[in-house]
């Protein structure tokens, strides 16, 4: 589910994986991160059922290759640190705004 932007929000998004070896260890991190089952992930099993309902902050992009458009996966955190995150992100945006004069 797509918190920010707010025109996104509720709305799910789908993206592409690689099996490469650098790939996989990264969705190992990704799922460890937002909080998959740890007993599956031990035994390097992915329940998709298991899936449903993970949480955290992504980055994406799209790249566009042969004329498809796609969407990459580009950084990730735990959903426990979403906090930390917007509360640096909204620190930093009203030390601008004050800076700007407004």
């Amino acid at each position: 589910m797509i918190v920010e932007p707010q025109a996104l929000e509720k709305k799910a998004f789908v993206g592409r994986l690689y099996s490469t070896e650098k790939a996989l260890w990264k969705f190992s991190w990704f799922l460890r991160d937002f909080g998959y089952d740890a007993e599956l992930l031990s035994q390097d099993q992915v329940n998709v059922k298991a899936l449903l309902g993970l949480q955290g902050v992504v980055q994406t992009s799209h790249a566009c290759i042969n004329g498809r458009t796609y969407q990459n996966l580009d950084a990730f955190r735990p959903a426990r640190e979403w906090e930390a995150l917007s509360s640096t992100r909204t620190s930093a945006s009203e030390v601008q705004g004050q800076a700007d004069g407004v």
